[in-house]
């Protein structure tokens, strides 16, 4: 006998005779119980989050069994079709400077189940070596064909039931590879950059009192009167799809533009200042710029008040034919630089932070 407890010489034969015995398949007589095991993505491997649920899976699914019940752990893996995509069009860039679109459809797609091949033989070794008491006789997966065919039929069904349809909807969207990507795949980054606030002209010759002096109770003793409202943002080259202006409902300063109209510089559109309490009256000038089609917040501002969501970059990342011709086919970045240099000239830069 050896001196120490080697897991790797035991564990995986007590495995294998468990499995081939069929001892994981449900036998019990007592009533059933089942757990399904939340399928692990095909897109790389199992870490220790895994590990700690399949345990606590693991023990009741056992004691269960030793009960006398009817117990099941029925085990899969998921496709994660967007998030593995990437996954393999990130391996195809690194290792073949190559895209999907170099390879075709079909040869893309087999590189896919390559993969699904590759990790799914991972994931399920990892299984077996953490001694997970899964029945291995009915493992599925999410692209089997009795298992993509059923999801099919309930959206058929609710597509048909009128209680599935089809909507405009903000994706991250990346340019280089061309593909939607799932949350799980954006890595979030602060990052230094500037803050440009641009002058809206008020339209209709409309103008307002805005405070400018303060005594030490923060209360105005100062006004000054203003035709233009200002909107400060990181993105310049979004507000060529700006639809509305936002200011807080409780925010004094801007109560009586309510509901007035604004010039949108460089395009010429009017646009509407509403009231909504997303906006932080006390964060940069209090006045937010609303573009639904380009950013997440905006957009479920659009929803609440019925605005239109206008486009302005194509999938390549560039301005595309809703924007004034001066910026069409730009590059956004290029765009974000003419933009502001086009507001400066024109004296709506108020100031860069």
């Amino acid at each position: 006998m050896e001196k120490t407890y080697q897991p790797e010489n035991i564990e995986r034969q007590w495995y294998e005779n468990w499995e081939s015995k069929g001892y994981f398949r449900p036998s019990g007589e007592g009533d059933s119980y089942n757990i399904a095991i939340p399928p692990p993505n095909v897109t790389g491997s199992l870490h220790m989050g895994h590990a700690f649920q399949h345990t606590i899976m693991d023990t009741l699914t056992r004691f269960k069994r030793m009960q006398g019940r009817n117990a099941l752990w029925t085990v899969g893996t998921d496709h994660a079709g967007i998030a593995t995509q990437m996954v393999v069009e990130r391996k195809l860039a690194a290792e073949e400077d190559k895209t999907r679109h170099d390879l075709g459809r079909e040869e893309f797609i087999k590189r896919i189940w390559d993969w699904k091949e590759h990790s799914g033989g991972t994931i399920t070794r990892q299984m077996r070596r953490l001694g997970n008491s899964v029945d291995w006789s009915n493992e599925r997966f999410t692209m089997d064909d009795g298992f993509y065919k059923a999801v099919q039929e309930v959206f058929i069904r609710l597509y048909e039931e009128d209680l599935v349809y089809r909507g405009k909807r903000l994706v991250n969207w990346d340019p280089h590879f061309q593909t939607a990507i799932s949350d799980l795949e954006v890595e979030q980054r602060e990052v230094d950059g500037a803050y440009w606030h641009f002058a809206y002209p008020l339209a209709d010759g409309v103008t307002y009192e805005h405070p400018v002096a303060f005594d030490e109770d923060g209360e105005a003793t100062e006004w000054e009167t203003r035709d233009f409202i200002v909107v400060a943002t990181t993105r310049p080259e979004t507000m060529l799809g700006d639809v509305a202006v936002m200011v807080h409902p409780e925010d004094d300063r801007y109560q009586a533009l309510i509901g007035k109209m604004v010039t949108l510089p460089l395009v010429g559109r009017q646009i509407p200042v509403i009231a909504d309490e997303y906006v932080d009256k006390e964060f940069g000038t209090g006045v937010v710029k609303v573009t639904p089609a380009h950013d997440p917040n905006d957009y479920q501002v659009g929803q609440r008040h019925k605005l239109d969501m206008i486009c302005v970059l194509t999938l390549q990342a560039t301005v595309n034919d809703n924007a004034p011709e001066a910026y069409r086919g730009l590059d956004r970045f290029v765009a974000r630089k003419a933009i502001v240099k086009d507001l400066e000239a024109q004296g709506l830069l108020v100031e860069t932070k």
